[in-house]
């Protein structure tokens, strides 16, 4: 069997390792120069390694070619390999593939990190064994190659799943978890009905006897329940539900086998805003899960949020500094704003607006999101402070809206500038609605604790 591993990342450089260690003709092909590591794997593995590969010009033959997670659905190496034959494939399926044991997936277009991180936490404090990334970037829990020589593989496994990984996918997890949906990430798709197409992957393997978990506060997350046999659990911060968690008069409850059990109380959560629903929805796994809903209690109390979303890192001027730098659309950012009073927040926003696909929040779906946001913005934001080359698209937007705005060109300015601003604010909250460099996010909290 002949396997075409596309790129020279980490997760990739080992996925080529382990299967040609499992005997297997694999070519690792990318479009930049082979590491070192990459040029071992071909003198100690016989992996047959490309660099400089235009995979788009010509793919090449294989059985089942793993892509790279950030490969956009529609590049025409993916039509090609398609339309040959070749099955496209990603490391989240092939970990899916070869677990023996219960399996989690969480996806949504927000809110996934969140629902995996405390849903693993909530398990393990429980007393389960599980098994999820620790190497993610940015504090994900994406499928990772630590993840292939699990000793255990009847240990339940628990994956977050973008749609990044799904449009690769054919496996469905056994518990499939859905925390929102709307338009998004459609450079990479080519349509909406490509996005939910691809996010569809999740619950479209399933058989009864499975779960779905799905937010019953998003009716287009909710109506995921529709595509699959298994059995409905569900999450809502605005009505009982018949299984899975609610709130009721301010009290965190888990109903399941026909018992409440009250788990906590909303205003004592470590979490705001947009991630309250985001507990729900791992309060509800976790039971779906096998967590008794009497171990959920404690283990909800010693839980702690993920960084990078909506987590106070620093204080700076008599104004809590909020670090929301995964919110790269404009729904996250309007979400996480919109648990704030008019007029109380210093917002830094900005970044990149133009990717290898194409722009950023072209679409017309997309457009009309961004507009939401800018609307949001001016109803909670008392000035705000762009950088980047997104910057002045914002601007214009927001000058419309009669919003003050600081245009800066770096982070670093970006944050010196906030915090001349922050006497009297509620919040500074870094909440970018563009997508930031990588380093960018990284080295936003210890900026924000320089500037105390």
């Amino acid at each position: 069997m002949t396997l075409l591993v596309e790129g020279f990342d980490s997760d990739q450089l080992e996925l080529a390792r382990h299967l040609a260690a499992a005997g297997a003709r694999v070519r690792l092909a990318a479009p930049g120069p082979a590491p070192k590591q990459a040029r071992i794997l071909a003198t100690q593995h016989g992996v047959a390694v490309e660099p400089h590969a235009d995979l788009d010009a010509d793919p090449g033959t294989a059985d089942i070619a793993y892509l790279d997670v950030w490969t956009p659905a529609v590049a025409p190496r993916v039509m090609k390999l398609r339309a040959q034959g070749t099955r496209v494939s990603c490391l989240g399926d092939l970990l899916l593939e070869r677990a023996t044991g219960a399996t989690v997936g969480v996806t949504g277009t927000a809110g996934k990190t969140t629902t995996t991180d405390l849903t693993v936490q909530l398990l393990r404090a429980s007393g389960m064994d599980v098994d999820a990334s620790t190497t993610g970037r940015l504090g994900n829990l994406w499928p990772a190659t630590e993840l292939l020589d699990r000793p255990d593989p009847t240990r339940l496994l628990v994956l977050e799943l973008t749609s990044s990984h799904l449009a690769f996918m054919r496996e469905s997890p056994h518990t499939a978890v859905i925390t929102s949906f709307w338009p998004d990430h459609l450079e990479l798709h080519g349509s909406i009905g490509a996005y939910r197409a691809a996010k569809e992957v999740i619950v479209r393997g399933q058989r009864r006897g499975d779960t779905v978990v799905v937010n019953a506060d998003d009716p287009r997350a909710a109506s995921f329940a529709e595509t699959t046999p298994a059995g409905l659990v569900q999450a809502s911060l605005e009505h009982p539900v018949e299984r899975g968690a609610f709130t009721r008069d301010g009290s965190v409850v888990v109903r399941w086998d026909d018992a409440d059990t009250v788990v906590g109380q909303l205003a004592g959560l470590p979490y705001a805003g947009p991630q309250r629903l985001n507990v729900l929805a791992a309060l509800a796994t976790a039971v779906a899960a096998g967590a008794p809903p009497d171990s959920l209690a404690q283990a909800l109390a010693r839980a702690e949020p993920p960084a990078y979303r909506t987590r106070q890192v620093a204080f700076v001027n008599g104004a809590r500094v909020i670090d929301d730098g995964m919110a790269a659309t404009p729904s996250k950012a309007a979400a996480a704003l919109a648990a704030y009073p008019g007029g109380s927040v210093v917002l830094i926003a900005g970044g990149i607006d133009e990717l290898g696909t194409g722009p950023v929040h072209a679409t017309p779906e997309e457009r009309e999101l961004l507009e939401h946001a800018c609307d949001e913005i001016a109803r909670t934001v008392r000035v705000a402070i762009l950088f980047g080359p997104a910057a002045a698209g914002l601007a214009l937007r927001l000058d419309e809206r009669a919003v003050p705005v600081h245009v800066t060109t770096t982070l670093d300015e970006a944050i010196a500038e906030a915090a001349s601003h922050a006497d009297g604010a509620a919040a500074i909250v870094f909440s970018p609605l563009y997508p930031v460099a990588l380093e960018d996010r990284r080295r936003f909290a210890a900026l924000a604790r320089a500037a105390e």
